[in-house]
């Protein structure tokens, strides 16, 4: 079997014929550096129109992109890949976790006009009522698509690699770096392959992806892959009653998710290390759904359950005093 021997790891040779004894008393040590860098660049238009009918109608539009190798401190990635020179942080060049390519969202406020003309408690009850809608749209998030891969392989003389020592094999270095925290990479994106699925709940093709070759990082983008989009319709209903001259009692009904749409989570998308006895996958050669396992590229959860945001349908009343 090979012997690892880490960055900060401690060897002591062993005796004539025999192996050294490496002891790793520290884990794997990151480098920080102000090696970062990102840019965000948008197009975005507003336009908002009254209309003398008591219509109020507001909508944007933003057509962005970011892009860099981090998003911020401490969110880069590049532990995966030993960083120490400016130049190692640029492989993780990629888009940013918030990159969203397209994002819409139009709201309407419509003042009710019933109850003009009457007067007294009917009045009170039935005019100045306000009617409210939003539509907010977006396109995916980003889906960190990455693959399990051991610090150390093996190949035969006819260039198979295995996960475990036998007669014939050498041991070569597959992640450099290596290290617990670090055999978590990006895969290959295999050119001409569709890395979408349209199958039911399967949005991800694990035959895009591949297993990079020994020595080498992946080249798939960093969150390349993008997920499934986010659309929500909300709906208000509100009226405020004069208590005094400075002083209202404010009623409103909000109903969140008005029809109930399901917008679903990105999926889990690690690949898991083929490596193991038996292994039929070699480097460069496309996933199978058996191999990638049954959960990678499904969506099995929705987004977050926060009022307002990706729930299910949700009606709440609230009754405000302002003054």
């Amino acid at each position: 079997a090979a012997i690892v021997i880490r960055e900060f790891s401690i060897v002591t040779e062993g005796a004539a014929g025999t192996n050294p004894t490496v002891q790793n008393p520290f884990a794997e040590v990151d480098y920080k550096r102000s090696g970062g860098h990102d840019s965000y660049n948008a197009f975005q238009t507003s336009l908002q129109r009254r209309f003398n009918t008591g219509v109020t109608l507001n909508a944007q539009y933003t057509f962005g992109k970011s892009y860099g190798n981090t998003a911020g401190s401490n969110e880069a990635a590049t532990a995966g890949n030993l960083a120490r020179k400016t130049a190692d942080f640029d492989y993780d060049n990629g888009y940013n976790n918030f990159d969203v390519r397209h994002t819409f969202n139009i709201s309407a406020i419509y003042a009710l006009p019933f109850g003009k003309s009457l007067t007294g408690l009917s009045k009170t009850l039935l005019h100045g009522w306000e009617a409210g809608a939003i539509l907010n749209a977006r396109s995916g998030l980003p889906i960190p698509v990455q693959i399990t891969r051991p610090d150390v392989l093996y190949v035969d003389a006819a260039g198979n690699y295995f996960g475990n020592a036998a007669a014939g094999r050498t041991a070569i270095i597959n992640t450099p770096g290596g290290g617990n925290s670090r055999n978590v990479r990006r895969p290959d994106l295999i050119a001409g392959v569709d890395p979408f699925l349209n199958k039911d709940r399967s949005i991800i093709n694990p035959a895009a992806f591949a297993i990079p070759k020994p020595g080498t990082f992946g080249n798939l983008v960093r969150n390349q892959i993008h997920g499934p989009k986010f659309v929500q319709q909300d709906l208000i209903v509100a009226k405020k009653f004069r208590l005094t001259e400075s002083a209202n009692m404010e009623f409103r009904t909000e109903v969140f998710n008005i029809f109930n749409v399901t917008n679903f989570a990105n999926p889990p998308a690690q690949l898991p290390n083929t490596f193991g006895a038996g292994a039929t996958l070699q480097p460069g050669q496309p996933f199978t759904t058996a191999l990638a396992g049954s959960a990678f590229g499904v969506v099995n959860r929705s987004v977050e359950r926060t009022v307002g945001l990706g729930t299910q349908r949700q009606i709440q009343f609230a009754l405000r005093l302002n003054f």
